[in-house]
This record gives structure tokens, C-alpha cells and sequence, in this order.
């Protein structure tokens, strides 16, 4: 698991950008849909499409969070990490920490 340590997801914003190298390693085309779940206050993000959101990817690697989804986001911001070995996207509230 990798920490972006110089980015966070911020709530009033509602989008993450995903890095071109991101979206190839993980091989998401353009308008390729995601799967997006809130378990526990830790948004995940992947390519499994029975999560209770889909969003599409934008072809600059935009991903706007669903309003509905956002609503129940109990924080601002949000520490981004990445798991490589399952091609998973998960958003921690910045006060927690994960290993």
C-alpha cells in the first residue's frame, strides 16, 4: 500500500483526479466506470462494478464522488492511498492512519 503523500481528497470539491500512470497501471481507458463503496468512513475505489456507485472516469482522469455519497462523508478531507496488488483506490479520513 502506497500513501500519495502530497495530495488529499477534499470533500467540498467532490472529485479526485486519478494519474494517467495510475489509470494505465490499473488499465482504465477513458470513460472506463468504477465501483465506489463507503464501509466504515474509508471510501473505496475499483474496478468492481457491483459497489453500490459507478462513475465513470473522465479522459483527464477526473472522478466526481456522487452527491448522495458525499453527504455521508463524516470529514473534509481525506489521505489517499493506493493498493497495487488489487488495483484499489481507498480514501481514509486524514486524522486516521493505515497500514
Amino acid at each position: 500500500m502506497y500513501k500519495i503523500s502530497d495530495k488529499l481528497y477534499n470533500n467540498n470539491k467532490g472529485y479526485i483526479y486519478i494519474p494517467i500512470s495510475w489509470r494505465e497501471e490499473f488499465q482504465l481507458s477513458n470513460g472506463a466506470e468504477v465501483g465506489i463503496d463507503l464501509v466504515d468512513g474509508i471510501l473505496t475505489i475499483d474496478k468492481n462494478l457491483t459497489r453500490e456507485y459507478i462513475q465513470k472516469i473522465t479522459s483527464k482522469g477526473k472522478l466526481t464522488i456522487p452527491y448522495d455519497l458525499r453527504q455521508k462523508l463524516s470529514y473534509q478531507t481525506y489521505n489517499i492511498y493506493i493498493i497495487h496488488s488489487i488495483e484499489r483506490v481507498i480514501l481514509v479520513p486524514d486524522h486516521l492512519s493505515i497500514d
